[in-house]
């Protein structure tokens, strides 16, 4: 049981929300379906993959179908959560604290397992390995390889992104073009150690988290369509007895975290649990590429 005092759920809830959305930035550049609407019984989701169209000689009349727009059923079946309480004793013989750094570290880590738990699938069971090099070596080349691969697929140009682990994204701030930041008209390279987007790509950092371990995969270079990610609202039954139990929702990503609230008087302990219900599947298998490692 964690000790600290004046348990708000509100200021607890924001911060986690904030460091929820960072953690999971990868996923809200899939194909997705996030709401706050409640979860229904058997409840699954439509989650939309753009089909590209195609140009032809006009045959004299206007009214020809043409385009495609198919959808990924997901299935809402995975539920993580972060649990917190406080006993009375603790309430009462502890001073006010600030819960927002608490928050947040309830946030990330219910981010991270989502996360890792969605990128299982960057596996070469469900996509095609583009090349693998030592994850030291990971360079513009690397990041051209992918960029060609996924061009002659035919895949669109936009929006793409690279997921790449620590050791081959510090390997590739070693790039002199990324270091000379002014090339890119990317500041952030040097001030904060992050790029941003290049060769196409919008580039995020993970550690630890993609499959097979860093040694075998140092990146996940995709189109939005690769993955389908749905998220929804899991309410409790009619009838529960919760001090409060409703949604938080990101507004510009549609991420969306559960809270529950309750206090038990057999314990004597308030609880406070935030939580993710949500689904992933795999969406176009040639919209991905993975890069192995040779370590």
């Amino acid at each position: 049981m964690a000790t600290y005092t004046n348990l708000d759920s509100e200021i607890l809830a924001n911060a986690a929300l904030e460091a929820f959305t960072k953690t999971l930035l990868p996923i809200t550049k899939f194909a997705r379906n996030f709401s706050a609407a409640p979860a229904t019984q058997g409840t699954y989701v439509l989650v939309p993959l753009i089909g590209a169209l195609t140009a032809t000689t006009f045959n004299g009349s206007y009214a020809v179908s043409g385009g495609t727009k198919t959808v990924i059923t997901v299935t809402l079946n995975k539920h993580k959560h972060v649990p917190i309480g406080q006993h009375d004793l603790d309430f009462w013989n502890n001073s006010s604290s600030d819960l927002e750094s608490f928050g947040h570290q309830q946030g990330k880590a219910l981010g991270t397992l989502v996360l890792q738990d969605i990128l299982s699938l960057v596996t070469t069971t469900n996509y095609s390995q583009v090349t693998q090099v030592a994850s030291t070596a990971i360079g513009v080349n690397v990041l051209r390889a992918a960029r060609l691969a996924l061009n002659r697929s035919d895949v669109p140009i936009d929006p793409r992104q690279l997921i790449l682990e620590a050791v081959p994204y510090d390997s590739l701030l070693s790039v002199t073009n990324f270091v000379h930041a002014y090339a890119f008209k990317d500041p952030n390279v040097i001030y904060s150690g992050a790029i941003m987007h290049a060769l196409g790509f919008d580039i995020n950092e993970v550690n630890g988290i993609l499959p097979g371990t860093t040694a075998s995969l140092a990146g996940f270079a995709c189109h939005a369509n690769a993955i389908a990610v749905a998220m929804r609202y899991l309410a409790p039954q009619p009838g529960h007895n919760y001090t409060e139990a409703r949604p938080i929702t990101d507004p510009e990503t549609g991420l969306t975290i559960g809270l529950r609230d309750h206090y038990d008087e057999n314990t004597g302990a308030r609880y406070i649990n935030l939580e993710a219900n949500y689904g992933y599947s795999v969406g176009i298998s040639a919209g991905g590429r993975l890069i192995g490692t040779t370590d």
